[in-house]
């Protein structure tokens, strides 16, 4: 069982904005900011569509600085409520009936970030969410899947199964040799652990993948 029966194999594109993405990242950005009473709303807005180029960029772009921008600020709130809001759906519909909701969830979370970070969602027997948990995080183009932390972490849970996915802040949600090599070795590792391995999902500003349609899960 898996995610990809929610479309056709390949990469999933995600679908474009109806207005021209700058300019309508613009437009959001400005009626936040006024909304908050954000003094200079227009340039702002405008300033981190330049940086940034998309509304998407600019939400999931670094927010250390969230505490002494206000307009910053209201963006590290706007993304904690999509999280939230797709994450509630997910949890209800973990039993990948819904398959959807766990793609939507993966692509709010992980799909704009500036760096490459590791994902598992350890179920339960009845595919159940136990635990989400971020378990490794690297660089622009790399970040390390441990199977034997992953596994180990699994069996702490009491994991009968899991999810693992990862993000390419290039964009590109094709999967790399290592990508295909290492959900290799965490699938012999589960195997003989008994613990079941339902996908490994890869998402990037383009679109995503499941790597069920370039290896073997069985």
């Amino acid at each position: 069982m898996g995610l990809s029966d929610v479309d056709c194999a390949g990469p999933r594109h995600l679908p474009p904005s109806a207005a021209p993405s700058a300019i309508r990242g613009r437009q959001i950005l400005e009626r936040l900011f006024s909304v908050a009473k954000i003094d200079n709303a227009s340039a702002i807005a405008e300033s981190l569509i330049a940086e940034f180029g998309s509304f998407a960029a600019v939400l999931y772009s670094d927010s250390r600085s969230a505490k002494s921008n206000p307009g910053r600020a209201i963006l590290s709130l706007v993304r904690e409520a999509m999280l939230v809001s797709s994450k509630d759906k997910m949890l209800d519909r973990i039993c990948l009936s819904k398959a959807a909701d766990v793609i939507e969830y993966l692509i709010v979370a992980m799909a704009q970030l500036p760096v490459e970070e590791v994902r598992v969602l350890f179920l339960d027997s009845k595919n159940r969410l136990i635990s989400d948990e971020v378990v490794s995080r690297g660089s622009i183009s790399e970040a390390p899947i441990y199977p034997r932390e992953i596994l180990k972490r699994a069996l702490a849970l009491d994991a009968s199964a899991m999810i693992l996915a990862h993000n390419h802040p290039s964009g590109d949600p094709n999967p790399s040799d290592g990508d295909i090599e290492a959900t290799c070795r965490l699938l012999k590792a589960a195997k003989e652990l008994g613990l079941a391995v339902h996908d490994h999902i890869i998402v990037g500003s383009e679109g995503w993948i499941s790597l069920r349609d370039r290896v073997a899960f069985q």
